[in-house]
């Protein structure tokens, strides 16, 4: 019996060890702008890729609940700021991340232009009542999102409606912007040297 007591005792630490989950990856150093795609990016969407950067790092050093709503709220005035009167996507690169077909003939496509970073939109017919940024599967960007596999490098042109609302955290890490898209092609990569 007591082989057998000593020995959870001296296993039981080792399993709580590996159950915690791993620390959050380093954000990128403050001067590096990090894109999903290889092809450069356009400068205004470099600007916007290094305001979320930054709330991201303020966010992740913050101490207390109210510094990560700062945060957040930062970044929706920086966000703001950016945007101007212009809320357009000219010629972004991405990488295409998701589509989903819904039964009345439209689909949706998520576009992530740096980790965790996406312009995508709405996913069904109930949210997009208003915005109509769904693709008809039969138009022709449609049926090029059907024919995009997961990771290839997309340019594209959009009006940006805004962001999806959730928690500070969902903001600050993982922002969703939804937008309609009037313009969407695969980058072709060059050929092998």
């Amino acid at each position: 019996m007591r082989k057998l007591a000593l020995a959870l005792i001296l296993v039981a630490p080792a399993a709580i060890a590996q159950t915690k989950p791993p620390p959050p990856a380093a954000p990128p150093p403050a001067n590096q702008i990090i894109g999903s795609a290889r092809a450069p990016l356009p400068p205004r969407e470099a600007e916007y890729i290094g305001i979320v950067q930054d709330a991201r790092r303020q966010y992740l050093s913050a101490r207390s609940i109210d510094a990560r709503r700062n945060a957040r709220m930062a970044m929706q005035s920086a966000t703001h700021n950016f945007m101007g009167l212009s809320h357009v996507a000219m010629d972004w690169v991405g990488v295409f991340k998701d589509s989903k077909k819904n039964p009345l003939g439209t689909q949706s496509v998520e576009i992530e232009i740096s980790p965790n970073v996406t312009i995508e939109t709405w996913d069904n017919q109930a949210s997009d009542a208003t915005y109509f940024t769904l693709f008809q599967q039969a138009s022709p960007m449609g049926r090029l999102v059907s024919s995009l596999a997961i990771g290839d490098e997309v340019v594209f042109s959009a009006d940006m409606i805004g962001a999806t609302i959730s928690t500070d955290e969902e903001m600050v890490l993982h922002p969703r912007i939804i937008a309609k898209f009037n313009k969407l092609e695969r980058i072709v990569p060059p050929p092998a040297k």
